[in-house]
């Protein structure tokens, strides 16, 4: 990592043969996992879980699949916002994505993978559906951690799990041209409960600490840089900060990542171990989708907190 973000960005290191639960090098983890996502909302995990040999693999297919014609990528659409092709906009044009639902079966891969070639690409399946699978290993593993770190039985954790769908997005963000800007994304929160990022070693992803200081994100193969979203905020009540993150393209290559999003397909809603007379519950349970299409709505885009906007709890108002 860089001298500026390893003094400031906690990384845990998944590659330690003694992180298993119950040792005191779990237990120590998930303490630094708490505090990074209460203190900022995110944390690097660097991870060996996928080889070179299939990260290379990933993001030699991410060109070819974003150098696909226009209209061929167009054919991705969803009746779930955000979960199609986004591109061509005015407001962000430097950026490209592309989203795949349902990662971790082979027939959802497939299913995305037919209407980008038709006739089949069973390179692309197998390779985007392996990787699908090891991120989402990633992403157990860290929630686990998260509830153990706030000593919720593991069971809780099950029942969030098994009611967690995915969706594995990929980005592109080309070059700006001689009168663009270098704003490739707005600075967001995402709706999730984490994001996974996983970058094609060309920087550009910038994350914002807890003291308003923005940061360049580490950019290697083996840093996985993990966000807590509006779902974390929720389950907390409060507790977990979203991570604000934004995009600048400041180098001379295409940047590509890959962004794995965990969202429920049940009401998401506090953990009741976390709410008690210090903290009181701030958020009313609510269903992801649906607040996914209240996220671009006019409230939302003029609230200070568009999750709080959509389910927060206003004491002041009770009284």
């Amino acid at each position: 990592m860089g001298s500026q973000t390893a003094c400031k960005v906690p990384v845990v290191d998944f590659t330690d043969e003694k992180l298993k639960p119950g040792t005191e090098t779990w237990a120590s983890a998930c303490h630094v996992i708490r505090s990074a996502l209460e203190d900022h909302g995110f944390f690097y995990a660097l991870c060996d879980k996928v080889p070179m040999e299939l990260y290379n693999s990933v993001f030699t297919l991410m060109e070819e699949l974003f150098d696909l014609p226009l209209e061929t990528k167009m054919q991705k659409t969803s009746d779930k916002p955000y979960h199609g092709y986004y591109g061509q906009s005015v407001h962000a044009p430097l950026y490209e994505s592309q989203g795949i639902n349902d990662p971790l079966s082979m027939e959802g891969v497939q299913k995305f993978t037919k209407l980008m070639w038709p006739s089949g690409y069973d390179h692309f399946c197998e390779t985007l559906n392996l990787y699908a699978k090891l991120l989402i290993e990633l992403d157990h593993i860290t929630k686990r951690m998260v509830f153990d770190g706030y000593g919720v039985d593991q069971r809780h954790c099950d029942s969030l799990l098994k009611s967690t769908n995915y969706m594995l997005r990929s980005f592109k963000y080309k070059l700006p041209q001689k009168d663009d800007n270098n704003l490739g994304l707005h600075a967001h929160t995402d709706t999730s409960f984490f994001t996974i990022l996983h970058q094609n070693n060309v920087i550009g992803l910038q994350v914002k600490l807890k003291n308003g200081e923005w940061i360049d994100a580490d950019p290697s193969p083996f840093m996985f840089l993990i966000l807590a979203g509006d779902a974390f905020k929720v389950w907390s009540n409060d507790r977990i900060r979203c991570c604000e993150h934004r995009v600048i393209i400041s180098a001379k290559k295409v940047r590509y990542s890959m962004g794995l999003f965990s969202l429920g397909d049940k009401m998401v809603q506090t953990q009741e171990e976390l709410v008690d007379e210090e903290h009181p519950r701030r958020y009313k349970p609510f269903d992801h989708y649906d607040y996914l299409r209240f996220y671009a709505t006019k409230k939302a885009l003029e609230s200070e907190c568009r999750i709080k906007a959509y389910c927060g709890i206003d004491y002041a108002d009770e009284k």
